[in-house]
């Protein structure tokens, strides 16, 4: 039985003259360091634990290197088939990473259906944490605003994460990145 999925969220790599800056590029290392730290506090604590995030640029991928740095168990989870996928959310600088990913981790793709995708993506990766009947789920969220700036976005997640009575660990982006 699994004790304990770790479901994650986070701001993309920002594009290329991005303004203000969100997720700048030089901040890749301090942003490791910071879900490192919390991902070997959990492994620490014992007990089997489940990573489930998408592999979006930025903090997705990060995730799951962390993970497999620290011999926990991670799935990719995608909104769109991957082709589509790495269209919408991977810059051409992180490719070699994604395409890593999805030979070396269990992977799923969200079915086709009517909605916002992101937000879809969101609900079935909730769900997805639920059907492993862990004893706790807890979303590890990076982001500089906890305002959601659409339902689909990482701030969109962190609301139905706590509508959904799932425990919510934030990373602050501004800080780690300031």
């Amino acid at each position: 039985m699994i004790d304990l999925v770790v479901l994650f969220a986070g701001h993309r790599l920002d594009e290329p003259g991005r303004t203000p800056p969100r997720f700048p590029p030089e901040c890749e290392t301090k942003a490791r360091l910071a879900i490192r730290s919390v991902m070997r506090s959990i492994a620490a604590a014992g007990g089997l634990v489940l990573g489930i995030a998408g592999a979006a640029d930025g903090g997705d991928i990060l995730f799951h290197e962390v993970c497999a740095e620290l011999g926990i168990e991670s799935e990719v989870c995608l909104a769109l088939p991957a082709d589509e996928y790495v269209h919408a959310s991977v810059q051409p600088s992180w490719n070699e990473r994604f395409q890593r990913l999805l030979k070396t981790h269990p992977t799923a793709t969200l079915e086709p259906g009517s909605g916002e995708v992101w937000l879809r993506d969101h609900e079935w990766q909730l769900r997805r944490a639920r059907e492993r009947h862990p004893r706790r789920t807890v979303l590890l969220a990076l982001l500089d605003e906890v305002e959601a700036d659409f339902p689909g976005g990482t701030a969109g997640m962190v609301c139905i994460a706590r509508e959904s009575g799932v425990e919510v660990i934030r990373l602050d982006a501004r800080e780690i990145c300031g």
